[in-house]
């Protein structure tokens, strides 16, 4: 795998947290100790922490080609149980989990495995290989234009795959990372970025707009001079506001647009176009391609048509997978539909107007609002109905004394309260033909 040969080569800072600073040599070296403990082709559930002993434990598994699946805590090890993993992973600490010679050999390529439905808990994953992810972190690099010299934060979980790519990058071209588990609204996370002069920092929506809040335009943060920004779309009111605040301090902002699925990155805005094409998800990564197809399939030529946004790259994941036996299959067909819906300027310029089936993006997660009523469902609310837009929850259900129920599954998903919204109805509307009316609901919850 070329990020870990990459690793290898490099001398300087890796990672930095509040006790230590940790060298490329060390790096190497404790994430060796850990990788002669694993065994090659069998799975590996990894609690994933925004700490150093996780982020060694992860190129451990990379080294040692043990393919992962990252859990935020262990108590998630449960929600994957169909899978059967071999070894459960945790500051740098290997417990036994399943014989080896129990369950299907993994294939020779898998690397990684990625919840695909954000906090909504689904079993289904992502399968990336190292070809996934290498060629993913390779165009980031080109495009962000990343060298030795860069350093930035943990502003994101690791367990998140935007989190992660911004790991990988950094430890591609040899630049450095700042590791915490604090919180961007937690004065201690600022007072870390200006002592460790960090250059970059990356957020979704929330932390944008979280950080107009906290008056950041104020703050002395002389070293930073990147801003990269994915997770769904930014409101063109803060994302303007950005833009005109770089073009002062000649810093750049860097809007970008992808899933899981691609390892995670599909497109990015030169930021010199911030303006100009505000609200642009831009164009494609280097080495990828996008296209827009119409509900034929037939792909649009003309601009300024709707159609579902299709990338094809080198990055596309291997498949999906929903148990052992599928971790077994090969790469499949390096094309992702999106499910995206977008146009395209006469400048080649890619717009999001919508999506082709029913997820939203909610604090930079994508959420199946399917699967979130089914989940209702199953905890006794049965009639639900769940719908939204980015970073806005709406939940329609008919009868007060589900409420609690409601409120406290949200929170078992790490929801917060200031992102959803609850409308109790004497009942869920429906259409003629027996289905939720979707479009009803929209009028009531003025979406």
């Amino acid at each position: 795998m070329q990020l870990i040969e990459r690793i290898k080569q490099h001398t300087g800072i890796a990672l930095v947290d509040a006790e230590q600073t940790v060298s490329y040599g060390q790096l190497v070296q404790q994430a060796e100790q850990v990788a002669s403990q694993l065994a090659a082709h069998q799975l590996v559930a990894l609690v994933m922490e925004n700490r150093v002993a996780s982020i060694i434990d992860y190129l451990a598994c990379l080294m040692a080609r043990a393919p992962m699946i990252l859990l935020s805590d262990i108590t998630q090890l449960e929600l994957y149980t169909e899978y059967q993993p071999n070894f459960l992973l945790y500051s740098n600490q290997i417990s036994a989990l399943t014989p080896l010679s129990v369950g299907q050999k993994t294939h020779d390529d898998l690397r990684l495995l990625l919840s695909t439905s954000g906090s909504t808990g689904s079993p289904k994953m992502v399968r990336l290989s190292a070809q996934n992810l290498d060629s993913n972190t390779a165009s980031i690099v080109k495009y962000l234009e990343l060298d030795s010299t860069a350093r930035s934060i943990t502003s994101l979980p690791l367990t998140y795959s935007f989190g992660l790519s911004i790991l990988n990058s950094y430890l591609w071209v040899g630049a450095s990372l700042v590791v915490t588990e604090t919180s961007i609204t937690d004065k201690a996370f600022w007072a870390l970025m200006k002592e460790q002069a960090v250059t970059s920092f990356s957020g979704v929506p929330f932390h944008f707009e979280t950080l107009q809040r906290l008056r950041f335009f104020n703050m002395s943060l002389p070293a930073l001079k990147v801003f990269t920004q994915a997770g769904g779309k930014l409101r063109n009111q803060v994302l303007q506001a950005f833009a005109e605040h770089c073009q002062v301090n000649q810093q750049r902002f860097y809007v970008m647009y992808g899933q899981t699925e691609a390892a995670p990155r599909i497109s990015y805005l030169p930021p010199k176009y911030l303006l100009e094409k505000l609200g642009s998800i831009g164009i494609s990564v280097p080495s990828g391609q996008l296209t827009l197809v119409d509900e034929s399939g037939c792909e649009i030529s003309e601009s300024d048509q709707e159609g579902e946004l299709v990338y094809q790259g080198e990055n596309v994941m291997m498949g999906y997978a929903a148990n052992r036996v599928d971790l077994g299959l090969g790469q499949g067909e390096s094309v992702l539909h999106t499910g995206d819906l977008a146009k395209r300027d006469a400048d080649g310029y890619f717009y999001i107007t919508g999506r082709k089936s029913r997820f939203i993006k909610m604090q930079g997660k994508r959420i199946s609002l399917a699967h979130l009523e089914e989940a209702l469902k199953q905890r006794g609310v049965t009639e639900n109905a769940c719908l939204g837009q980015e970073d806005k929850l709406v939940i329609a259900y008919a009868g007060s004394q589900h409420q609690s129920t409601i409120v406290a599954y949200l929170k078992e998903l790490s929801m917060h309260s200031a992102f959803y919204q609850l409308i109790l109805l004497d009942r869920i509307p429906h259409t003629s033909n027996g289905k939720v009316d979707y479009p009803t609901l929209k009028q009531q919850a003025c979406l």
